[in-house]
């Protein structure tokens, strides 16, 4: 790690726990996801008194999720509803604070979001866009007299209302990327392009178009001249590493382009995450510079853009081997909420301030941009996931949540480094439930590796006991567990359980090289990192050794595989969404071509080395009853999979089974339905609890 970097030395194995709670109150349990809030999308106010976000709540009796946009002032107080709708997002000022617009959803299916726009002195909101293919993403015009947006809209098709055929017809696909999870088909008719409309109303006019590109992250020029948005417009993009750029387009075309036009803002190979530009402008990026050699891991680094167009950049945190802009892995961050990874200018252009993953954290850092040293501006305690700042970037809005601790609004103020709670959407909740007791701690792996792991204790627990043990793996691979509230942890250290979760090599927020040295071993060491961290906790004697269970999902599945046909320590299993067989999945994964950056060949030349990474390659060696959790729309990791490993083990008469979940995809366990989310908790804690436990679960086969 950098000398620059300075958040205090590395903490010992601390521990967390709710010192408010009593013997009397229940633990945290799964039926619990129900109640909980989120707070998504905070926007700071141009004078920086008030905050707008959105609240995102369950309704039980329609099964469905509910947004609605809230207000509340910066230095505290009760949030009040600003609208009234049930599929309200996207809360954006107007320049001058005295407008905001947002997004409106309809019931149905088929139903079309707008956008509109509420004076905040008083009245009712205004629709301004009703587009076939709806409107979204609004972003102000620095005079507020005109909103760019993006839509699906397709003049040329959408005039008239034309009668469906009675069943959908054939898709002629010509590229290897044509659908997305979660998205489903990707409609080439209907890309989301660019669209200006004027803030008192009128008709909207496109100002991108094209069957090839979308254009996102879209802004207006500080100067109101150009607007700016990121596209990768390759015409084969699933040839080489991730690469998008930043784009610039005059807002008066009276007629789209599908290119002529465009100026291309920066030049560099690699993504644009997100963007900031200043007032004399300057643009930071969070992305990275493309290497000469392909990666399977790629550290997010602070790019800096200056100069005429195509400006080139300089890797302002190259010195750094830390992750900026990483967010830490949980199923409680907001379904339907969105939000932004905060970034934004200060002093005089000199500083950024964003976001920077560390060690299973997310921290507020400042950046000096002429010397590239960092300053840490929140500690290694919790998650800074979204927030925005006023012009200045001396304060800020953002959801900052921990282990104990879903997401809640604070404010900061950059100079004095004040972070203020404003207000949480569980209060109640937690207030009224025992957490399990989280203790953080670093162990070493084979290698001598130091690996980060932490333990949810159940609530009471005493260390005299034995309990019995659950292993959670994060997927990815590239991802991280940590100062993030998981539901699911809490819910099975309630249950009686102690849960392990740890970030094996590959996992974020540990730098490139920690990142990066699973390329071409992916499953393999990693597992010996699990293991090592099982054997830790054991080792404090608090655990059952007889009683061992393993869980993941996508990447933690594909490991969840990988260590029942590598020991037969773990009584029980559930492995979910899943990757089973390298070489199908290549083949049906809805993105495409992955090599070489996982495999250094297509399956087609050197099938060998699928076969060797594949868990279903070695099924006959497994033991461990094996639940298995998947998604009929799981586009990520294709449903495939999963039936690889339960025929497997059924064609060989041992302990199977399958559970489907229709109509979901790859984040069932993050924003799927409610009652499915919840039934899937439920089945996980059902066949732990039949192997672990004891417990009958007739519903499974004798």
């Amino acid at each position: 790690m950098s000398r620059r970097f300075d958040p205090g030395a590395a903490a010992p194995a601390t521990e967390t726990s709710r010192t408010s709670a009593t013997p009397a109150l229940d633990p945290i349990a799964i039926e619990d996801l129900l109640a909980l809030q989120w707070i998504a999308d905070p926007r700071l106010s141009p004078d920086g008194r008030r905050i707008a976000f959105t609240r995102v709540w369950i309704d039980r009796e329609a099964d469905a999720y509910r947004t609605r946009v809230q207000v509340v002032d910066a230095a505290g107080g009760e949030p009040r509803d600003l609208t009234s709708g049930s599929l309200d997002s996207q809360p954006r000022w107007s320049p001058d604070g005295r407008f905001l617009a947002f997004v409106r959803g309809e019931e149905g299916k088929d139903k079309d979001a707008h956008v509109y726009v509420l004076p905040m002195g008083g009245g009712e909101s205004r629709k301004l866009t009703e587009l076939k293919g709806g409107g979204s993403d609004p972003a102000w015009s620095p005079d507020g007299k005109r909103l760019a947006f993006r839509s699906g809209h397709n003049p040329a098709l959408d005039r008239e209302e034309k009668p469906k055929p009675k069943n959908e017809p054939c898709r002629v696909v010509t590229r290897p990327v044509f659908r997305w999870d979660g998205a489903s088909f990707t409609d080439f008719d209907h890309l989301k392009h660019v669209w200006v409309v004027d803030a008192e109303g009128g008709t909207p006019r496109q100002i991108t178009t094209g069957r090839a590109f979308e254009e996102d992250l879209l802004r207006w020029s500080p100067d109101g001249r150009r607007l700016m948005f990121v596209s990768d417009r390759r015409e084969e993009p699933w040839f080489g590493g991730e690469h998008s750029d930043l784009w610039a387009v005059s807002p008066e075309l009276e007629t789209p382009t599908d290119g002529a036009g465009l100026e291309k803002v920066v030049e560099f190979t690699g993504p644009v995450r997100q963007w900031a530009m200043d007032d004399a402008g300057r643009i930071a990026i969070i992305g990275f510079l493309q290497p000469d050699s392909y990666r399977t891991y790629d550290r997010p680094s602070l790019l800096i853009a200056e100069g005429p167009w195509p400006a080139k950049v300089r890797d302002v945190g190259a010195a750094h081997d830390f992750d900026f802009g990483e967010a830490i892995g949980s199923d409680q961050h907001p379904p339907r909420g969105g939000g932004e990874t905060p970034l934004a200018f200060t002093d005089g252009g000199r500083v950024v301030i964003t976001v920077v993953g560390r060690h299973g954290a997310s921290q507020l850092t400042r950046v000096n941009l002429a010397d590239g040293h960092v300053e840490a501006l929140t500690d290694g305690s919790h998650e800074v996931l979204h927030g925005s700042a006023n012009a200045t970037g001396t304060s800020w809005a953002l959801t900052v949540g921990d282990a104990m601790t879903p997401l809640e609004l604070h404010s900061f103020d950059a100079g004095s480094k004040k972070l203020l709670r404003i207000c949480g959407a569980n209060d109640a909740l937690l207030a009224s439930h025992r957490a399990a007791a989280i203790e953080e701690f670093w162990y070493e792996s084979f290698d001598g590796r130091r690996i980060q792991g932490w333990i949810a204790k159940p609530p009471g627990f005493d260390p005299k006991k034995k309990y019995p043990l659950i292993l959670e793996i994060h997927g990815g691979p590239h991802a991280a567990y940590g100062q993030s509230f998981y539901h699911e942890f809490h819910a099975l250290a309630g249950a009686g359980y102690v849960v392990l979760f740890t970030n094996p090599r590959g996992s974020t927020t540990y730098g490139q090289e920690f990142g990066d040295v699973i390329q071409y071993r992916y499953p393999g060491d990693d597992y010996h990192d699990l293991m090592a961290g099982v054997d830790a906790v054991i080792a404090r004697g608090y655990v059952d050794e007889s009683r061992l269970g393993v869980t993941g999902g996508s990447g933690g599945g594909l490991l969840t595989n990988w260590v029942i046909t590598k020991t037969q320590r773990f009584k029980a299993a559930v492995t979910q969404r899943c990757v089973a067989d390298w070489a199908s999945m290549w083949a049906s994964s809805d993105f495409a071509l992955f090599t070489p950056s996982w495999f250094r060949k297509p399956p087609f030349e050197d099938p060998t080395e699928y076969l060797e990474r594949s868990p279903a390659s070695y099924a006959s060696s497994i033991d461990t009853p094996l639940m298995v959790i998947h998604s009929e729309d799981d586009w990520r990791t294709p449903i495939g999979q999963g039936e690889a490993m339960f025929r497997a083990l059924i064609q060989q008469r041992k302990t199977a089974v399958m559970v489907r979940f229709p109509a979901e995809c790859h984040e069932l366990s993050r924003s799927g339905m409610p009652s499915r989310r919840i039934q899937r908790l439920e089945h996980i804690r059902k066949w732990f609890d039949r192997y672990l436990l004891g417990k009958d679960a007739p519903e499974y086969g004798a």
